[in-house]
């Protein structure tokens, strides 16, 4: 039923956004880079916290979970601002935010009493002593220490996630120097459009590769 409220919510929210951000972005070649620097930015957050957690089969407290509760909506929240600080317009500005509160707001709330019905204690302790979205500047006194595994972030799907920022990234680096700026195909571009199809080729990729081994892992 979350899930279900979730998507919904993201089609009424997130979705009209891309449909208007051609006719609403103002790009500028500060506002391209420092958004595209915003979202790897982002992208790091979340590629760090998906390589601790473990889908709740225990309370993950290692990595940047010592620090905030939710690293991985941090690093999506981080995201989306790169992307609408490349649009350049304080009216998407001011949409993201809001929406962002809507659709994160109930889903996390959510998520804090099924973790603490299956952890009790140890989650109302982790829940008073760790902050929600901004990370605490000291690490939480009863966190995990084991190392960061690269192998559960990719296992996590976060290097198809990673892909399709870095192709967004590109896609906008194109779209701003062929039809904003009209520059023409320069070596600039002509990379661009080399990294796009890189890009795209990893992520096709890796898609049929984790759905090839969800399949294998359900009729096993």
């Amino acid at each position: 039923m979350q899930k279900i409220r979730f998507k919904k919510l993201r089609l009424w929210l997130v979705y009209p956004l891309f449909l208007v951000y051609p006719f609403l972005a103002r790009i500028t070649d500060v506002s391209l880079w420092v958004g595209i620097a915003v979202e790897l930015v982002g992208l790091g957050v979340r590629f760090w916290a998906s390589g601790y957690i473990s889908k709740s089969r225990v309370l993950t407290t290692a990595g940047p979970y010592a620090y905030v509760r939710n690293p991985l909506y941090l690093g999506n929240f981080i995201v989306g601002l790169g992307v609408v600080i490349v649009a350049n317009n304080m009216w998407l500005l001011l949409y993201y935010f809001l929406g962002f509160l809507i659709l994160y707001a109930g889903t996390i709330r959510e998520e804090q009493q099924v973790l603490e019905e299956k952890f009790g204690a140890a989650y109302r302790e982790y829940l008073r002593s760790v902050p929600m979205m901004f990370p605490a500047p000291r690490r939480y006194s009863k966190a995990d220490i084991r190392p960061f595994d690269i192998r559960q972030s990719f296992k996590n799907g976060e290097f198809i996630r990673v892909c399709g920022f870095l192709l967004l990234a590109v896609f906008l680096f194109l779209w701003f120097s062929l039809f904003v700026k009209r520059e023409g195909v320069t070596a600039a571009t002509l990379w661009g459009i080399i990294l796009f199809v890189v890009f795209s080729g990893l992520l096709c990729f890796n898609i049929i590769i984790r759905r090839n081994s969800e399949r294998e892992g359900r009729t096993a």
